[in-house]
């Protein structure tokens, strides 16, 4: 089976394609809705199956997965289970949760290839009920951050004056363009989950940033990257060599 991967970080396609070899062909590597788009543009494409996480460094993988011709199955690959019903407007197969496990991806790829498409490319009557009732869902982003003031009063911060969301000690904590932190009663991947990932982008294990923040970048040691944000000139905000691009692309976009 001739496979398409769609994944941003490079590690996490390397290992795919470690996982593939031997079994399967990969068509190609996308990291970007562009590039998805560009892939599929081509007439000349030649994916029967596609693996594709679902946050991308330029927004959701629902963006371009919208042009893929509806007989090509989807396997999504991501660390986030609140698209798992939004998934299936895509002719989803199986969803696998980060970091992927060999047999479960295995056990996938059998399933669609032992799975008989209809003519509009769901695979089982099932599914096909499942899109009639969630097609005409959109996913709905935060808008706002409410955080206990005092004993008895809350601030609201919009999402707009958020500069970088950050844990330390094991909490995390919530920086605004205006130099202040509130402490969050949630985990980062809890938060990252409910933000705009055009907006925001998680850059490593302990920063989530906000794009609008940013005011440069620089070179780091070993190929790193670091991030400078405005309202905190002193935060060392790192991002590893895997990710760099990622991050150049997301911020140029």
């Amino acid at each position: 089976m001739r496979i398409l991967i769609i994944e941003d970080e490079q590690s996490n396609a390397d290992r795919l394609r470690r996982m593939l070899e031997g079994e399967h062909d990969i068509a190609g590597v996308c990291a970007s809705n562009a590039e998805v788009k560009a892939f599929f543009a081509d007439e000349g494409h030649n994916a029967e199956l596609i693996l594709s996480d679902i946050q991308l460094g330029d927004g959701l993988s629902f963006e371009s997965l919208r042009m893929v011709p509806e007989a090509i199955p989807v396997i999504f690959t991501t660390a986030f289970d609140q698209y798992a019903v939004q998934a299936f407007q895509f002719n989803s197969i199986d969803y696998l949760l980060k970091p992927i496990d060999s047999e479960e991806l295995h056990a996938a790829l059998k399933k669609v290839q032992s799975s008989k498409y209809n003519a509009q490319g769901s695979s089982t009557d099932a599914i096909a009920q499942l899109l009639a009732s969630v097609k005409s869902q959109t996913i709905r982003y935060r808008e706002r951050f409410l955080i206990p003031h005092r004993a008895d009063e809350y601030m609201i911060v919009p999402v707009s004056d958020v500069s970088h969301i950050t844990i330390r000690d094991g909490v995390v904590r919530l920086c605004t363009l205006d130099g202040k932190t509130h402490a969050l009663n949630m985990t980062l991947e809890e938060t990252e989950s409910q933000l705009d990932p055009q907006r925001f982008m998680r850059v490593n294990r302990q920063f989530i940033v906000s794009a609008a923040a940013v005011s440069k970048l620089s070179t780091y040691f070993l190929g790193k990257m670091r991030i400078h944000v405005t309202a905190f000139p002193d935060e060392e905000i790192i991002v590893s060599k895997d990710k760099v691009a990622t991050v150049k692309r997301w911020l140029d976009s």
